[in-house]
């Protein structure tokens, strides 16, 4: 079952109601005309709702994927920090097909010496230091991470470092990406907690703009009393953000 979509459905019913109020306020007040201004009005919040709801969606489909790689990505890390050598060294059999077999803790492929040095913090100089001192002439790293200091040191060793974002591009091109990983994800937040975290300062400003818009286009219209409560309703909750919301 998909997932409600929230926040694209309220965005895009703002702007939908934006497109008729604004459209239906100022048809009404030069042509007089109320059901002349209904239909303008919602052909104004379709256009406008429509159109927000296709550009949102787009944009978000692209954010949805490059956030659903990184945090798979962070969870990958974490997995081959918490797995046991063994684990990791048939993954990487399996990733590198029938050439690759296992010497002394490491794995040989085409002449090539592949370590598997996996941990939470980047690999230092002390990580790198048995991997240069080891006899193999061809020698690569497979880590979650590098410092920069070990990078230098790897450079001027010849010594190639895989780091976690190429070994997620490999892994997922093989599909041997885990079905399940050692470290789950923090359990999700309930709406009530989204909305509580999202209360706070920033939404001051955007709030008291349109507070006051609304109650400055009450005296352009035939009915002022729903854009002097709507607009005054904005305004006490930015007053009230201001005075209890947290700071972003």
């Amino acid at each position: 079952m998909k997932k409600l979509n929230l926040p694209i459905i309220l965005d895009t019913f703002l702007c939908f109601l934006c497109g008729f109020i604004l459209t239906f306020t100022a048809v009404r007040f030069y042509s007089k005309n109320s059901f002349f201004a209904v239909i303008c009005g919602i052909v104004a919040a379709l256009l406008s709702g429509g159109g927000a709801f296709f550009y949102i969606s787009k944009k978000q489909n692209k954010s949805l994927v490059l956030n659903f790689d990184q945090k798979s990505k962070s969870l990958l890390k974490a997995h081959l920090a918490l797995c046991s050598n063994e684990h990791i060294t048939v993954l990487f059999l399996k990733l590198f097909g029938e050439n690759a077999k296992t010497k002394n803790g490491k794995i040989i492929m085409d002449g090539q010496a592949l370590f598997l040095l996996f941990k939470f913090a980047p690999l230092d100089l002390d990580d790198i230091a048995p991997v240069i001192k080891s006899p193999e002439e061809s020698k690569v790293i497979y880590c979650n991470e590098v410092t920069p200091e070990a990078t230098e040191l790897l450079q001027a060793f010849k010594i190639k470092a895989v780091t976690v974002d190429e070994i997620y591009s490999l892994l997922k091109k093989a599909d041997l990406l885990p079905k399940e990983y050692i470290f789950k994800e923090r359990a999700k937040q309930s709406l009530f907690s989204r909305i509580k975290q999202r209360f706070n300062r920033r939404l001051f400003a955007p709030l008291f703009w349109c507070g006051l818009a609304l109650l400055g286009l009450s005296y352009f219209t035939f009915f002022p009393i729903y854009y002097i409560l709507s607009g005054g309703a904005l305004l006490l909750i930015a007053v009230f953000l201001l005075v209890f919301g947290k700071k972003a």
